[in-house]
């Protein structure tokens, strides 16, 4: 109801209760389309942070791996100083490699749990669940 027919209610002897009702009814109105807004609006919100936690923990493995490189090299920098030839045998070198294994094992597991929460994405906005980005094909 715009604001003239509310106007002409007023005017043709609905009174002043009659007004107030149908703005109440609007409000009322309003208000319930607003609830639903924000329960749609939150509940992909937090479907998108379920993604971008896994981003972060994703740069923060990835990162570690940078370390222990860098920790690796400088591993065996020094015992290549120390004229130390076999460096796999040494128990700090073995270390770090299994480190770096371990991360990189980590980094493809949240890889894939980030594809696997964007498939489930896809699949609840279409109908029937095939979602549009689905990254398999049907023949």
């Amino acid at each position: 109801m715009g604001i003239g027919e509310g106007l002409s209610l007023f005017s043709k002897g609905g009174g002043a209760m009659a007004f107030w009702g149908h703005i109440k009814k609007g409000a009322e109105e309003g208000l319930g389309a607003l609830k639903e807004g924000m329960a749609v609006f939150m509940a992909e919100a937090g479907k998108q942070s379920k993604i971008i936690k896994k981003r972060v923990e994703l740069s923060a493995v990835q990162n570690n791996v940078r370390k222990t490189f860098i920790r690796l090299g400088s591993a065996m920098y020094d015992l290549h100083l120390r004229g130390e030839g076999e460096f796999l045998q040494d128990a700090e070198v073995k270390d770090l490699i299994a480190q770096i294994d371990e991360y990189r094992a980590r980094v493809r597991e949240i890889e894939w749990e980030i594809e696997a929460a964007k498939r489930e994405e896809n699949a609840k906005k279409t109908p029937g669940g095939t979602g549009k980005g689905s990254t398999t094909s049907n023949p």
